[in-house]
Formats: C-alpha cells, sequence, structure tokens
C-alpha cells in the first residue's frame, strides 16, 4: 500500500514469437528469364556474325559491283583522253575488194553478195578501207584553266585582303611572285600600281602602269586604263608643291581645293559625372564635280584641337581628341562626298592635374582642318581663322612656331 493506493505486482508471459515465412515473390524468376534471353540473343547474334559477309554481300553481287565500277573508270578515262574504249567492236567497213583490211573477227559467210558489174568499179577504184573510228574532226582535248592563272588569281585574291588589313609588305611580295609566274597577268599590274599610288610611291605606279602598256594588246582595256592613269599620275606630280616634312602657314587663296572641306561645325555636349567638357565637330569633305585626278587617291585630314594655357598662349590641346591624321583612303572611289567628324573630351580632373592652379586652368580655344589628297594640301578650316596662322601640327612631333597671343 502506497498512501492509499494499492500496488499490486503480477507476472507478465509474453505470447510465444512466430517466425514469419518467407515467400519466394515473382521478381528473381522474372530476372532469370531476362537474363537467359539476353544470352540467347548474344549467342545468336555470333553464330549469324561468323558467315554475316557471305548472308549480307553475295560474291555475285560484290563482283557485279566491280564490274559496274571498273566500266564507269574506263568511260572517265576515256572522255578525258578523247579516245575510245578497247572492248567495243572496231567499226571498219571493208569495201569490196578491200577485204583484207577487215578485222579478223568478221565472217565473209555473213557478206551481202555484190553484183558483178559493182565489183568491177570498185576494183578498178581500189577505193581504201573506211575506218569510222577516224575523227573527221579534230576536236581540242577537254581541260581545266591553266595552273598558273589559277594560282595568280588566287595569289592576287590574297594580296588585296593582305592590302585590306593594312599588310602591305605581305601584298607587294604575293604580286611580286605573281610578275614572276605569270609574267603576263595584267591585273597584279594594276593592282600593284593601285597599292604604290596608295602607300604615296607615285613613280612606281606610273612605272607599274607604264609596263602594261608594254604587255597589254592594242584593243585591250588595261593598256586603256594605263594611257589614263599615266596621264593622272603626270598631273599629280605637277600639282604637289607642298613638302609634309617642312609645314608652312597656310593661305587659303593659293588651295587647289579639288577636295573641300564643307559645312565644319562644333557642338558643345552637355557635361556629366566623368566628362568636364565634350565638343563634336561634324564635316563633310566633298570633291570638285569636274575632278578626275582624285577620285582614287588617298586622302587624309590633319585636325589639331587648341586650347588657351593660363597666360593666355594658344597651344595645341593636351585633352583626349580623335586621333590625326584621319585616313580615310580612296574616299572618292564610289562616291563625291564623305562625312568627318572628331571629339575633343576634358575627362574630369585632367585640367587640375595638368597645371595645378585651380584659378588658371586651360580652355577651349578652336580647331584647325587640313585635307589632303595625293599628298598635296587641297583645302583647310579653321574656327578662329587666324588659327590658319600656325604651321601644320603633326602629332608626337614638337612644333617650332611660336604661339598665338
Amino acid at each position: 500500500v502506497l498512501g492509499q493506493t494499492r500496488l499490486q505486482f503480477q507476472e507478465a508471459i509474453a505470447p510465444p514469437r512466430q517466425r514469419p515465412r518467407p515467400s519466394a515473390g515473382l521478381l528473381q524468376p522474372f530476372t532469370l528469364l531476362v537474363v537467359v534471353a539476353i544470352v540467347a540473343f548474344e549467342l545468336g547474334l555470333l553464330a549469324f556474325l561468323v558467315d554475316w559477309r557471305d548472308r549480307i554481300l553475295p560474291p555475285e553481287v560484290e563482283a557485279a559491283d566491280f564490274a559496274r565500277a571498273e566500266e564507269i573508270r574506263a568511260l572517265k578515262l576515256n572522255a578525258q583522253t578523247g579516245t575510245v574504249s578497247a572492248t567495243r567492236p572496231a567499226s571498219v567497213v571493208a569495201l569490196p575488194g578491200t577485204s583484207s583490211a577487215a578485222p579478223a573477227s568478221t565472217n565473209a559467210a555473213d557478206a551481202t553478195p555484190i553484183a558483178d558489174d559493182i565489183r568491177d568499179v570498185l576494183d578498178e577504184a581500189d577505193f581504201d578501207p573506211a575506218d569510222t573510228n577516224a575523227s573527221l574532226v579534230d576536236l581540242p582535248p577537254i581541260s581545266a584553266a591553266d595552273p598558273a592563272i589559277e594560282k595568280a588569281q588566287h595569289d592576287l585574291a590574297q594580296a588585296v585582303a593582305a592590302a585590306q588589313f593594312a599588310d602591305y609588305p605581305q601584298a607587294f611580295r604575293l604580286l611580286n611572285q605573281i610578275h614572276l609566274d605569270a609574267p603576263g597577268f595584267l591585273p597584279a599590274y594594276a593592282e600593284h600600281a593601285r597599292l604604290l599610288e596608295a602607300r604615296g610611291d607615285l613613280d612606281g605606279a606610273h612605272r607599274r602602269w607604264t609596263q602594261i602598256l608594254g604587255l597589254a594588246p592594242d584593243d585591250s582595256p588595261f593598256r586603256a586604263q594605263a594611257l589614263e592613269q599615266r596621264e593622272r599620275l603626270v598631273r599629280l606630280q605637277t600639282l604637289q608643291i607642298q613638302i609634309l616634312q617642312s609645314p608652312r602657314p597656310v593661305d587659303p587663296d593659293s588651295l587647289p581645293r579639288a577636295v573641300r572641306i564643307a559645312n565644319p561645325e562644333i557642338q558643345k555636349m552637355p557635361a556629366d559625372p566623368d566628362v568636364a567638357e565634350m565638343r563634336v565637330l561634324n564635316a563633310t569633305l566633298e570633291i570638285a564635280a569636274d575632278d578626275n585626278d582624285f577620285q582614287n587617291t588617298p586622302v587624309q585630314v590633319f585636325l589639331t584641337f587648341y586650347d588657351t594655357d593660363p597666360d593666355n598662349q594658344i597651344r595645341p590641346t593636351r585633352a583626349i581628341t580623335t586621333p590625326s591624321p584621319l585616313v580615310l583612303g580612296h574616299a572618292f572611289a564610289s562616291r563625291r562626298s564623305a562625312p568627318l567628324q572628331a571629339t575633343y573630351v576634358v575627362p574630369r580632373g585632367l585640367r587640375a592635374q595638368t597645371q595645378g592652379d585651380p584659378g588658371r586652368q586651360a580652355s577651349y580655344y578652336g580647331y584647325t582642318l587640313h585635307v589632303f589628297a595625293g599628298h598635296i594640301l587641297q583645302d583647310a578650316a579653321a574656327k578662329p581663322k587666324k588659327l590658319l596662322a600656325l604651321p601644320i601640327h603633326f602629332p608626337g612631333a614638337d612644333s617650332n612656331a611660336p604661339p598665338l597671343d
């Protein structure tokens, strides 16, 4: 007794534990059947592969294929060489009185009897046997193009591609190789002259056009083109009166203006957190309507932006600008005008780094444009115009001219 609770202990006997009976199920027999089926299939496949060649490709089919391939090869060979297959029977007509020329396989019993009067005439004429295998017209053999011309065309295409990527040494090497391999290949001489002119070698271009005159027939379009280009190069050499290596102040009234600057306009763009000042220069280059000398000449534009320094002197800017010169290549080969655009950018903090004193910093002043075609100064523009009094500024070279005040 625990308090008012009576506790009574009894012995509990657990029921006997029964061992479960295992069941075989269907999984194991099904797996065994699948394994047996796979093994049987593999054994059958191995038995089939023992003589698979005879089952799939019988000997008579293989022999027929080989014979057909040999016949096709012989036909192609005969077509290339212009001969007739020897397997065909000879088609020789043996006239009476010339039976000795008939082939041995001809059966005399099959011959049609000829009348005596006809036989006498034919025997007296004594005709030679006619061989129908002899061609009445000697046709030229069918052949591909001249391998030397094909190689020259391939090398010329590579030279043009190399010139487009400014790999001029490779282009000239390929053109010189064409001149050695195919001396009469005129397109290579024309391309060589064009590249020499683009590189500024007018004398070399003139010599190449002269070589075409010695190679081209009188009615060849290359000859007419060579005559025209030689006259044009002579006019260009006459007009080359200014040397780039010794620039001098420009006199706008004395410029030929075959290529001129039209509608130059400078536009100031709004500033942003990274750019303190930005200006965009837009202009158009136009070639004269009656000009034929500078259509295929390279065009270069020398562009210079100027700032006023803390001492109020005008000097080339230290801001980020479009690289000068602008190389436009053959800008007027297929058009009469070409757009031109340049930028002037001052990153925020640049002027403070270069001048140091925040109260005395440089500021934008103006620009100059000088257009060269065929290494001849064609036109110039500036804003303000007094900047034309300065010599042309060449990037990477120090100008010895005094700054403008």
